[in-house]
């Protein structure tokens, strides 16, 4: 779980350190190791592969299913021995869910947090890193990281979906 590289944390921290959005799009452009940068037209199983890529888990994949429901389709995360057909709510699938969901299937052991810095766009920046550094640096840069970065709540709507 702990096979995250010391460079992309100083990355991350660099920025923690120095917060400016010139310096966040500088430091984080093109860096697919450590953000996933997420489209709102985005296809859903991607991302899944977005996450596995940073995360390196060797244990994280998506699984597509044409069914007959109103999707047309079903998805479903698989992570070390775990299982979840992604909840869709509506018609068609939206990021929003399956954000959530793997959010959720990832836990205890990884967290997904929202980098607030591309708050607006139509792309949208997430970090999935091992919860265990999420803590280390909620510790040590207290305070600055609830500005920064958002953990996912009851309420959060990123896409609006």
């Amino acid at each position: 779980m702990l096979n995250y590289s010391t460079e992309k944390l100083e990355t991350i921290e660099s920025y923690i350190e120095n917060p400016t959005s010139d310096f966040y799009y500088d430091v984080f452009d093109g860096r697919y190791d450590i953000v996933m940068v997420v489209d709102w037209k985005e296809d859903d199983e991607e991302i899944i592969g977005y996450c596995e890529n940073i995360l390196e888990t060797g244990h994280l994949s998506a699984e597509i299913e044409d069914v007959d429901n109103q999707q047309g389709f079903t998805i479903t995360i698989h992570y070390a021995d775990r299982s979840l057909v992604i909840p869709y709510q509506g018609e068609g699938a939206d990021r929003d869910t399956i954000l959530f969901a793997l959010n959720g299937v990832l836990q205890p052991d990884y967290e997904i947090r929202f980098c607030k810095v591309s708050d607006g766009s139509d792309t949208l920046d997430f970090i999935p890193l091992p919860k265990i550094l999420w803590h280390r640096l909620d510790m040590k840069y207290a305070g600055k990281m609830d500005e920064l970065f958002s953990r996912f709540t009851d309420d959060s709507a990123f896409f609006g979906n």
